[in-house]
């Protein structure tokens, strides 16, 4: 019996454009259920990190991101929900290949993160500040403020 076609690592996304990892270094990624490798992905490190938080602060200060209105991100999260949701079945059975889930539990993860973009999307324009009771004829006032880039570690 011969193994699947091992779908090679295309390198770390960062700034619009795939590039190798600067450890030069993948990841196997196998198939709880067989044991097969299925895939590899890049081995990034602090190095593709920071290039990677240059980028997303460059975006922000001075690319057309940081300009865009809450509604037009809100959209635009709307609008990878329903691409999502188009290549449902396909998500589901890579969720499934790579965890080990019955596809029915993966599709469930696929919806979930299809109304995750859904929530957030229809959310990005109503954040708002609040006003809060302090002391008879005295309000006080909050406002959010965005923090910038952040960096977060996601399965």
């Amino acid at each position: 019996m011969t193994s699947p076609a091992i779908a090679p690592a295309r390198g770390v996304y960062i700034d619009n454009a795939w590039r190798p990892a600067h450890s030069g270094r993948v990841i196997p990624v196998v198939s709880p259920p067989d044991g097969i490798v299925f895939a590899e992905i890049a081995a990034g490190g602090p190095a593709d990190i920071d290039a990677a938080v240059k980028a997303a602060r460059k975006a922000v200060e001075e690319g057309p991101w940081g300009r865009m209105t809450a509604t037009e991100r809100g959209r635009l999260l709307m609008r990878l929900a329903r691409l999502v949701e188009d290549r449902a079945e396909e998500l589901a059975a890579l969720e499934a290949r790579d965890t080990g889930k019955p596809m029915r539990l993966a599709r469930g993860d696929i919806a979930v993160l299809a109304r995750y973009f859904e929530y957030y999307g229809s959310a990005a324009d109503k954040v708002h500040g609040e006003t809060i009771p302090f002391m008879d004829g005295y309000l006080v006032t909050t406002q959010w403020e965005p923090l910038g880039v952040t960096g977060h570690i996601i399965p």
